[in-house]
């Protein structure tokens, strides 16, 4: 979930560790995003 490993342990409640998933972010989604962006904006700027 998230990015967290499988075996990753919550040391909390069950709450607040979906509290925790609910504010966490996505870091594959995020990278994979941004290097789309990227690659999309390299098309309109001479390197």
């Amino acid at each position: 979930m998230q990015g967290f490993p499988d075996n990753f342990e919550f040391p909390v409640t069950n709450n607040e560790a979906m509290k925790q998933l609910g504010n966490s972010v996505a870091i594959d989604a995020i990278q994979y995003t941004a290097q789309e962006i990227v690659k999309y904006l390299d098309k309109f700027f001479i390197k």
